[in-house]
């Protein structure tokens, strides 16, 4: 398989996904479905976030309190 035959391939899937006829449960499946993508990642970094804070403030490396001090989140 060539690169030219794979550029091929995908603008053929595009163009197929961009000319088709779409119903609205099909569009609304597709909302749907990123939306809960994208609360699950943002509940992930505010998790993540929120547990670094703690690491930060109870670490009794000196280097990790300084350069925490100077950023400001």
């Amino acid at each position: 398989m060539t690169v030219d035959s794979i550029i091929s391939r995908l603008t053929q899937y595009s163009s197929w996904l961009y000319n088709r006829h779409w119903e609205r449960w099909e569009i609304l499946t597709i909302a749907i479905i990123v939306l809960a993508v994208v609360l699950f990642v943002g509940a992930a970094r505010r998790k993540t976030r929120i547990n670094t804070r703690h690491i930060h403030q109870y670490t009794p490396v000196i280097g990790i309190r300084l350069a925490h001090r100077g950023a400001r989140h």
